[in-house]
């Protein structure tokens, strides 16, 4: 993950950057944003970020020359400093947001910018962005990669500018002028996406990024004039008179004058272009649906650790764009998605708290009742188990609407629970119309329940993800430089995890190995009494190996990754039948590690290989050994691992059959 500090904290692309990666790319890139009004950002320590991106500046033209001196003050003086701080702080990249600007007015004739035009800036607006360009490359390195972005008008929701005048415009003349002339312009999220490429890329140099195509003023009109569903006519009576002022009235010189880059210096060898002239003006101009299409309801907070949080943000993230979503859930969100409706029930951050209390209990139903009649979704998703409870006695009280599609993911595995528990679901699963599991091994058994009690309802298995992050492999982190092979073991602290075996295997392979291995573990603890189980089962191992050991507790799931990178071999203890999937195993198949695990369920399918399922902790150190002492079996293994996980438990696997899940519902 890079860090990355937008400087212009109120910037309208800081901002929009901002969430365009939070909603879309949120492990890839940590994002911080300071002001730079005053000289507070002069103490900031530069040092713990990889990149700056420099949006901070005064945006708009002016021509009174008193205020010739703050746009040399911010534009350029303000820039440079920041620039030479980001250098001597180590920091590998700064991008600079110029502007087309610098190469002047548009015009009434035809006016293109190729790679050998020549900026000729009009104003000091656009001569303070050109020194300024000039004064930072100069700070270019193989070390420091300066780059330098000139985009045309920017527009998009809540941009400001002349989009906007002319939206406004659009939606209430009948008549507007006829002109034929040609713009660049530059989508919000097509600009967005083109830093996130600079970034990834670690780019430096002049880039002129632009839309797909060339926009005609009066045909933008129109669209969105369509967008809004008014009817506009184009007419050329007043053409003589705008083509007269065009070079003489700087707003009609903006509106209806040419100013295009070569299409060819705005190609890239990744497309950055998510939005089509079309797409983006829609996109703008959307007024945003009261309510929701999916509501998608949990057991915890999705902020809180496991792995039913994780799964459920992993559809969220996937669906957002297609669907109106409203998420359900005990706590606060403190970092939402863009367009996603959250509603804020309870301050507990899981439900299992609020049932201590029936009469709070109560009152957090009711405020589910009145959630889903005042919405109306065509879908609600339950992800755990007490979400679909209430769900399904609501539905079975009549007290929502029968004609909403209530769909539950399962992900407990049916051979765990109890007959109670067992009569509790077959009960209230009269109400549901979809259910989905999450390997073939648990949806067998489950469908045998159902199909006796002559259920009519459809089955759906949509494998666990292990999500983004693990999507793809980073070759240049490799595991700490050290001949002992490290054994990794994680999960929750509780008992059917049988963290009692995991201490064994350590045992048994201290007794075996003499010290020529390493452990690492990462507990995730619900509750103090876990906490304090998982530190003296910490202690204890801690005493048997010494620095060998290395234990973590509750770490978030960056520290996660960094864990599955460092190990050759993940052990997960499971009881007999009690992991429905066992998500962990992907995250670190997904990371060439070797995998193996005992008899408890769905985990036996994940991991694909029977000769990788061991029952006592003699089998699993003589599993481990065997691994140890044939090089070329370790690696063939992790080789299988990673392929493994991009066949069968990709992010596109589980978003795609979520997508159709869905459509098949709406068609």
């Amino acid at each position: 993950m890079k860090r990355v500090l937008i400087t212009g904290k109120n910037s309208y692309v800081g901002n929009s950057f901002e969430s365009w990666i939070k909603e879309r790319y949120p492990e890839d890139i940590q994002i911080d944003k300071i002001s730079v009004r005053t000289d507070g950002w002069k103490e900031i320590d530069l040092s713990v970020y990889d990149v700056v991106l420099h949006v901070a500046g005064i945006a708009h033209v002016s021509t009174d020359p008193k205020m010739e001196e703050l746009y040399y003050n911010v534009n350029r003086n303000l820039t440079v400093e920041i620039a030479k701080k980001s250098k001597e702080s180590g920091v590998k990249q700064f991008i600079f947001l110029s502007s087309i600007i610098v190469y002047g007015d548009a015009t009434k004739g035809s006016k293109v910018i190729n790679e050998n035009s020549l900026p000729t800036p009009s104003n000091f607006y656009g001569k303070s962005k050109l020194e300024a360009e000039k004064a930072i490359d100069e700070l270019n390195s193989d070390e420091f990669h300066v780059v330098r972005i000139r985009p045309p008008m920017i527009y998009g929701k809540g941009a400001k500018g002349n989009y906007p005048k002319l939206s406004k415009i659009a939606q209430k003349t009948p008549l507007f002028p006829d002109i034929s002339n040609e713009r660049s312009m530059l989508h919000i999220d097509n600009l967005s996406e083109f830093i996130r490429l600079m970034i990834k890329n670690e780019e430096s140099g002049l880039f002129f990024p632009q839309n797909d195509e060339y926009v005609r003023t009066s045909k933008m009109v129109e669209i969105i004039a369509q967008t809004h569903g008014k009817k506009i006519r184009l007419t050329k009576l007043l053409n003589p008179v705008i083509k007269f002022l065009v070079n003489k009235v700087n707003v009609v010189s903006k509106v209806f004058g040419n100013l295009v880059y070569d299409e060819g210096i705005s190609d890239y060898h990744t497309n950055y272009r998510v939005r089509s002239m079309k797409n983006s003006i829609e996109a703008t101009e959307k007024v945003e649906e009261e309510n929701v299409n999916i509501l998608i309801m949990g057991d915890n907070g999705l902020e809180t650790v496991g792995g039913e949080q994780e799964s459920t943000k992993i559809i969220i993230q996937g669906i957002h764009d297609t669907y109106k979503v409203g998420v359900i859930q005990p706590g606060k969100i403190s970092n939402p998605i863009t367009g996603v409706k959250y509603y804020y029930l309870t301050e507990k951050t899981r439900i299992k708290h609020l049932i201590v209390n029936p009469f709070v209990f109560l009152g957090y139903i009711n405020k589910i009742r009145k959630i889903i009649n005042h919405e109306t979704p065509e879908i609600i998703h339950t992800q755990a188990q007490v979400s679909f409870f209430i769900v399904a006695l609501l539905r079975k009280s009549k007290l929502i609407p029968k004609k909403t599609t209530l769909i539950h993911t399962e992900r407990g595995l049916y051979t765990k629970y109890g007959n109670f528990f067992k009569k509790v679901f077959l009960f209230f699963m009269k109400e549901l119309d979809v259910l989905v599991l999450t390997t073939q091994f648990n949806s067998k058994y489950w469908k045998e329940a159902i199909e006796k009690k002559e259920l009519n309802m459809k089955f759906q298995v949509i494998e666990n993800t292990a999500g983004k992050l693990f999507e793809e492999y980073n070759t240049v982190i490799n595991k700490d430089q050290t001949e002992d092979i490290v054994i990794g073991f994680a999960g929750r602290y509780t008992e059917w995890k049988n963290w009692p075996l995991a201490v064994g295997i350590c045992e048994k392979l201290d007794e075996k190995l003499k010290g020529k291995f390493r452990v690492r573990m990462a507990v995730g603890c619900l509750d103090e009494k876990s906490s304090k189980e998982t530190r003296l089962m910490f202690d204890k191992l801690k005493h048997l190996l010494g620095d060998r050991f290395n234990g973590q507790i509750n770490i978030d799931i960056d520290e996660m990754n960094k864990f599955y990178y460092d190990i050759d071999v993940f052990i997960l203890t499971s009881r007999y039948n009690t992991e429905s999937f066992g998500r962990t195993l992907v995250e670190a198949m997904s990371r060439r590690t070797i995998v193996l695990t005992t008899d408890s369920g769905g985990s036996v399918e994940v991991v694909g290989n029977m000769d990788n399922v061991c029952e006592s902790a003699d089998e699993f150190v003589e599993k481990v050994i065997s691994y140890n002492n044939d090089s070329k079996k370790m690696s063939n293994e992790k080789e299988a691992n990673i392929k493994r996980v991009k066949e069968q438990y990709s992010l596109n696997n589980n978003i795609e059959k979520h997508r159709h899940l869905y459509q098949k519902i709406y068609q």
